[in-house]
This record gives structure tokens, sequence and C-alpha cells, in this order.
């Protein structure tokens, strides 16, 4: 009886030697050459294999001899365009056992065309049907045999033929780049496998069953398939070797790019006030206006977009000032006119060398706002006081969202904008360090492919929303680290172009140049657009610099 811990056969699909080797080092069972591997490798997907664009046969034994047979010790099948009508069947399965091949698979195959090509290719016996005879031949000569099958009357020739393993394929896998969407859900590729493969072994039960492509796309998806199916095993393609590679070239360049972000804040970040962490120009430009505003006693409306870092800057302001007393927060929401005045000099703002913010400052009451104002004109700063006479008050800050001209006139305030996250992405590794130490985290890593997720990201909750997914991310994995696949499970993939639609044109490339900084070349490699389109769109939408 098959128990859990039964062996699972593993085939690999491919198409170049050093994926063939690591393939067998990995312990894969068996080989298979396909010209579908050699396209992959080159750069297209595997549903090119089914087009004419070269001798399949010919192009698939010239790259298995050259870089594959003799060079591994495990298996290699041969696959095999049946359909080249110019093929007798005898004499080229003969060449395949001469050059050493162990078996034959039929591949390109016509399992993976229907309608009226397909009934047109068998009526001229160049579809299913001729690779049935091909592997029947190559059983003949003493070939080992694979053979493909979708459905199950294709599995039921097979059996047919004598075919010692058969392979049920559910079309191409999906995922990665070039996968091809849509298919077979999970759990109905693992019944339609339990189905046909029942149905196997009870006409030839010594045929092992494996199982391909479609929704299998991880060993987890593998084994739920294999379990429910009672298969003997799988063979991977674009599972071993296309989207492999995809993510790890990835990763490793995103650990190249992103190397610089990573230095010590010490060698490259600006001089900032406590609580300001980046090194982007706007955090420059935010750190050179704190130096500026805070030179006098005049009150201040911090403005910006919620979640920006509107009260940290409140704290920096506060902290650059050198002032020995402490910040004190208030609600402008909430009854606060007593806690700021009290008795003069006794209330809060006359407290000299505290800071008083009061935040959602929009929500000021309009008596509270003309008391305010009466405060400032009657001399409680230098300023306004008489003539030889320096009267010290405590710091006003008012946080107030986007917009504040109007209560900066009303008050004789000076205005300091805080930047939103989406204008300082290149700030993100050094805040995001920041914020998990903060956390109580500060030995946690953030894996390259995590950073290039967050800077692709458009924070419209800002540094709040980032600190919340950090964390969150960070407790996904056992040891704390923040990888692209924890943060995925809290942000969901990168937004890709595809998104564009559902804004206008203008603001669309303008929010994918602030993504990449301003960086052309980037941007259009973003937006799938050519570098030259991105430079006409951007002259009629008027965004040249």
């Amino acid at each position: 009886m098959r128990g859990t811990k039964r062996e699972i056969l593993v085939g690999a699909a491919i198409g170049l030697g050093m994926t063939a080797r690591a393939a067998a080092d990995g312990g894969a069972d068996f080989l298979l050459v396909l010209n579908a591997g050699r396209l992959r490798v080159m750069g297209a997907p595997s549903l090119a294999a089914m087009l004419p664009i070269a001798d399949s046969n010919r192009f698939t034994d010239e790259f298995a001899r050259r870089e594959i047979l003799d060079r591994v010790r495990i298996p290699v099948f041969f696959g095999a365009a049946a359909c080249d009508p110019r093929l007798d069947l005898p004499t080229f399965v003969e060449g395949l056992k001469a050059a050493g091949y162990h078996g034959v698979a039929n591949f390109p195959t016509a399992i993976h065309l229907d309608g009226a090509l397909r009934r047109a290719l068998e009526e001229a016996g160049l579809g299913f049907g001729r690779e049935v005879a091909l592997l029947a031949e190559a059983r003949a000569q003493g070939l080992a045999t694979l053979g493909y099958a979708k459905t199950r009357a294709e599995a039921e020739a097979m059996v047919a033929a004598g075919v010692e393993r058969l392979c049920l394929n559910f079309g191409w896998n999906a995922g990665g780049s070039q996968g091809v969407p849509g298919g077979v859900p999970i759990e109905e590729a693992a019944e339609r496998a339990r189905r046909v493969f029942a149905m196997v072994r009870r006409r030839a039960p010594g045929t092992r069953c494996l199982v391909e492509g479609g929704p299998i796309v991880d060993p987890g998806h593998m084994l739920q398939v294999c379990d429910a199916s009672r298969a003997d095993g799988y063979v991977g393609g674009s599972t071993l070797d296309r989207l492999p590679l995809e993510l790890s070239v990835m990763q490793s360049t995103s650990a190249f790019k992103t190397a610089p972000l990573l230095r010590p804040e010490a060698r490259n970040a600006a001089v900032l006030p406590p609580g300001i962490v980046g090194r982007s120009a706007a955090a420059r430009a935010l750190a050179a206006r704190i130096a500026r505003v805070v030179a006098t006693d005049l009150p201040v409306v911090v403005e910006g977009e919620p979640g920006s870092g509107r009260t940290t800057t409140a704290r920096a302001l506060h902290a650059a000032g050198g002032r020995p007393g402490v910040p004190h927060f208030l609600d402008a929401r909430e009854d606060i006119a007593a806690t700021l005045f009290g008795d003069a000099p006794r209330g809060l703002l006359g407290r000299p060398g505290h800071t008083v913010v009061i935040e959602h400052a929009d929500g000021l009451a309009p008596t509270l706002r003309a008391r305010l104002s009466d405060w400032i004109e009657h001399g409680s700063f230098a300023r306004f006081a008489r003539p030889g006479e320096r009267v010290p008050r405590a710091r006003l800050v008012l946080v107030h969202p986007p917009g504040g001209q109007a209560l900066a006139r009303a008050l004789s305030a000076q205005r300091l904008p805080v930047p939103p996250l989406r204008d300082r992405l290149e700030d993100i590794p050094l805040m995001a360090r920041a914020m998990l130490r903060e956390a109580g985290r500060p030995s946690a890593l953030i894996e390259p492919g995590a950073l290039r997720l967050l800077m692709a990201q458009s924070w419209p909750g800002n540094l709040r929303e980032l600190r919340e997914a950090l964390i969150r991310a960070s407790t996904e994995t056992r040891d704390g680290r923040v990888t692209a696949a924890g943060l995925e499970a809290v942000l969901g993939p990168a937004p890709t172009a595809a998104a564009a639609p559902e804004m206008d044109e203008r603001a669309w490339i303008l929010d994918a140049l602030r993504r990449h900084r301003f960086r052309r070349g980037e941007t259009a490699a973003f937006l799938g657009i050519a570098r030259k389109t991105l430079y006409n769109r951007m002259r009629r939408l008027g965004l040249e610099d």
C-alpha cells in the first residue's frame, strides 16, 4: 500500500547544460531535453516550442549532444517532434538510440492544440496519433518512453502503446514574467489526475504516473496533486529553470542595485535634526527649513499628509531649537483653552523653553484661533515685546493637513511643509531600519528583494503605513527577517503598469517617475514603453525638466 512517505520521482525538462547538471546534482531522477527548455533560456516562453521557428528535432539534438549527453549520470529522454512529415520513424528512433539517449518523449505535442487546427493535424496524420506511433516504435527498439497526455482518451492511447511513464499535463505553467495566465485550478487538477490514474492502473498497473504544468508551481502544489491522485512523480520545466532563475537573478541584481542604499548612515545621510531620517533631496530640504524656522520664536504650521511624519517633525523642531523644556501635545478637537492659557503665565504657553504642539489644527474652533492670534499679537514673542524687553514663552507648533496658508496668515506663523513618502522613496532603506530598531527589532535584516518591493509602492498612508507593513512582515519569518514574500503577504505584489488605466495619463507617468527618482530609463522599463515614447509623452504632457 502506498504511504505518505513514498518516494516522489522528479523529472527535469531542461534546455541547458548548466541547468541539467544542477538538476542532476539536486537529485532529479531523469532529464528531458526539450526545445521548450532551450527556448526558455533564450528568453522566449515555453509556448514558443509549438511554433515552426526551427527544425525542432535537430535544434534539440544539437544542444543535447553538445552540453548534456555524457555529462550527467541520470537517464536523458529526447523530446521528439513527431509532427515533422519528413521523419521516417524507425530510422529516426534508431538514430536517437545510437546517440545514447535513454528514452523518447512526445514533445512538442498536439495535446496543447485544439479546435480546427488539431482536427486538421489528426486528419493529415501529423497529430497526436503520430506521436503515439513514435513512442510505440521507440518501445519496440528498446528505448524507454514517456508519453504526454492531457485527456483521458489521450492517456488511454498512450497506455495502449505500452509507455512505461505517463505524464498528465495541465497546460503551460503560470507564474513569473512569461507564465501563461488562467488554466486549471489546483483542486481540479488533483481530481482530474486521480480519475485518469485510476484508469491507467486498472489497465497497466506497472505504468509510472506523473503530473506536470498548469497550477503546479511549487513543491506544495506538487504534493497536493500527487497525494490526492497517488501520482508517482512530477515533471518540472519552467518551475525548475525559468521561475527560479528569474527570481534568483532579480534578487541578486536587486542586491547590487540597492547596495549603495545600505551604506552606513554616517557616510551618506545628510546631517538631520533628531528624528528625521533620510538622505534624499526632500529630506535635506526639510532639515534646512527646520534650521531656518528654529532661528525665530514665531509659531510654526507643520503641514503635510496624514502619516507623513508631521508629529516627528514637531519633535524635531523642539530638539533642533535646543529648548530645555519638553514638547506638549494637545488635540484641537478637544477643549484645550484652559490648558493653553490658564491664568497667564501659568498655562502651557507661558512656560519658557517648552514647545506646545496642537495637532489637528484644521479643527481649531474660531474662538480659540482668535484667542491665539490675540495672544501672539500682544507681545508673547520677542518680536512684539516692548523696546528692550524679551518675554520668553513656549514655542507654538500647529500640525495641519496640506493647505495651511490661512492659519499661517492668521497667526503670523511660518509654514513647514513635510514631504509625503512617495516623494522621498530613496529614504526608505534608512527609514525602514530605523523603524525596526524603534519597534524592538534592531537586528532584523531586510532582504534586497524586499527593499525593491518597498520602493515600488505609492504609500498613501506614508510613514505610518510603512512602519505597520515592516512590523507585520517581520513577524512572517522566524528570525524577524523582512523578506519579499513576507511583504507581499502584507502589501500584495509590487504594482505594475497594468494599474495605470485607473488614473489619467499625466498622473500615471508622474507617479512612475517619482517611484524611480525621475530616472527615465528605469521609468520607461517599469511602464513597459520605449524610452523615446516616454520622452514624447512627457513633452506632450508638460513634464519635461
